[in-house]
């Protein structure tokens, strides 16, 4: 009787660990470097116009709380973008709640017969109650296999598991609802981005004079360091066809990448004569000084306009980087 009785207590330890195989080693998949789930929703009845109205309407309505909104979308080449926000919950209670919020982008590529989505540039926010602010972890430092498996990559650890798990549940169920969209039950799993069929080749740029005193980077090499400290410099915005009329309150929101396009977003007033000059293809320069200092930037990023999303009188545009240049 005590050996069924110990079998008994143990029966969901057992399970529990089962349930894990799902999250280890392999689960969060990575493209050059960076956290990329990607699924390739197959439906070989429909145009690609077709796929493209039923994703639009998809993301339209996925997309349509609070900070979460359809930033780009362009019928011609199939392409729709959304940026995202949800609450991982970890642990509710009457006493307490344990949830983190979660930030992330999606593309979605519509061909003939197949949609490919994928989700990146996933961030946390997560308040811990002994300090004033809450602490902020990427993706790739906090949910990948180096640092979220133990050694052997038999366990999750205890203290960043919870986000990886909650992660991959929330993005499956996501790629089911969006596979429904188009009439397709999804598969159990999400499928590694290295086994997706690569985006479509990305026209470069047109080459460009040298900027006298600068040194040039390519768009996807800009070195992690020198990002980081763009949101301590002061950035000044300007549009390509009126250099002279600038905008200095507008806010850095960071890079990423959109259609195998590297990008840069900023926030900026839907009042400002630099954004109306932009319009709605236009070119403008991003240029960092130190904090409060003159002189020359150290630091200008071109960008040619994408996309834009509005909250309130404030405006989000997402530009393609198409030039770098440091001092």
């Amino acid at each position: 009787m005590k050996q069924l009785l110990l079998l008994a207590l143990f029966i969901p330890t057992l399970l529990w660990a089962q349930d894990d195989s799902k999250y280890l080693a392999g689960a969060v998949p990575l493209e050059n470097g960076k956290v990329v789930f990607a699924k390739e929703i197959n439906a070989p009845s429909f145009s690609k116009d077709e796929v493209y109205d039923r994703m639009l309407d998809w993301a339209n309505g996925f997309f349509s709380e609070d900070n979460n909104r359809v930033a780009y979308s362009d019928k011609a080449q199939g392409d729709i973008a959304a940026i995202g926000q949800t609450n991982l919950v970890f642990q509710s209670t009457a006493l307490s709640l344990d949830r983190a919020e979660m930030n992330y982008r999606v593309t979605m590529e519509c061909e003939d017969g197949k949609c490919i989505m994928k989700v990146a540039g996933i961030r946390y926010e997560y308040n811990v109650s002994y300090q004033r602010e809450p602490e902020k972890y990427t993706a790739e430092e906090w949910i990948t296999d180096k640092y979220c498996l133990n050694k052997n990559k038999t366990k999750l650890n205890r203290g960043n598991g919870k986000f990886r798990k909650k992660t991959i549940d929330f993005i499956d169920e996501m790629f089911a609802s969006a596979s429904a969209a188009l009439g397709v039950q999804a598969a159990a799993n999400v499928a590694p981005a290295a086994s997706v069929v690569p985006a479509r080749t990305v026209t470069p740029a047109p080459q460009v004079p040298a900027k006298e005193g600068y040194v040039a980077f390519a768009a996807d090499k800009i070195p992690s360091t020198l990002l980081q400290i763009l949101p301590e410099s002061d950035m000044q915005v300007a549009s390509a066809g009126k250099p002279d009329t600038k905008e200095t309150s507008a806010e850095w929101k960071g890079t990423g990448n959109m259609f195998g396009k590297s990008i840069a977003s900023i926030v900026i007033s839907k009042d400002s004569p630099v954004y109306k000059e932009i319009g709605d293809n236009g070119t403008y320069s991003l240029s960092f000084f130190k904090k409060g200092e003159n002189g020359d930037p150290w630091l200008v990023i071109d960008c040619r306009k994408q996309g834009e999303t509005a909250e309130g009188q404030q405006i989000t545009i997402i530009g393609e980087i198409i030039n770098v240049w440091m001092k």
